[in-house]
């Protein structure tokens, strides 16, 4: 059976990536600013290529990029604020890393019929798709503590995680750029009101 790449197996912290962003949006990107900040939390330099390369990818290889481009302005503006800012982030995360995406689709699944869903039980549907394999666990283990940085879930126990219910955008391009970010996983031109009750969307549905 063929499994799905994931390509991704090292959590970037937000402040990094955010870092990135701001520096891209500005025209000032500087792969050794970069490092500077990977290196406050990161030691060793294989780590630390591997996490530059993940950090590039995302803010400078993004399929999104043309949308940011031509809502540079607007984005500028709603990073400004720490959840929008955050949901802009995992749009990106999710819109390069497919892996990521299908784990945050795979929460907000379980999260919509109920209160919590562990770790093992998300293991369990990527599996299916990646493999049942330490690449697998390697790669939820650096996307899901994003998520949880970055508000959309809070881990209640060692393992199980919840819906954050205080997490809210207020930004119609931090939306729409999440929006964007299922599209580029669906490869959609346009959106339909019933693709917008996706479980996916769990985490800007009011």
């Amino acid at each position: 059976m063929n499994h799905k790449s994931i390509d991704i197996n090292q959590r970037i912290p937000l402040d990094t990536l955010y870092a990135a962003l701001e520096s891209s949006l500005n025209g000032t990107y500087s792969e050794d600013y970069i490092l500077e900040q990977l290196r406050l939390e990161f030691k060793g330099e294989n780590r630390l290529k591997k996490s530059l390369r993940i950090v590039n990818k995302i803010i400078l290889r993004n399929p999104l990029n043309e949308f940011i481009e031509e809502n540079k302005d607007e984005i500028k503006q709603a990073i400004k604020k720490k959840y929008d800012r955050n949901m802009i982030l995992i749009a990106l995360l999710n819109s390069t890393f497919t892996f990521a995406f299908d784990t945050l689709q795979y929460l907000g699944k379980y999260l919509t019929v109920q209160d919590l869903v562990s770790r093992e039980t998300i293991k369990k549907s990527l599996a299916n798709i990646y493999g049942s394999n330490r690449s697998t666990e390697n790669a939820l283990d650096s996307v899901v503590p994003m998520f949880v940085e970055a508000g959309l879930i809070t881990r209640s126990t060692l393992g199980v995680y919840q819906q954050n219910m205080d997490f809210q955008i207020t930004s119609k391009v931090s939306k729409q750029l999440f929006i964007e970010s299922f599209k580029a996983n669906n490869t959609l031109e346009g959106i339909q009101e019933y693709q917008l009750r996706n479980p996916y969307f769990l985490y800007i549905n009011d």
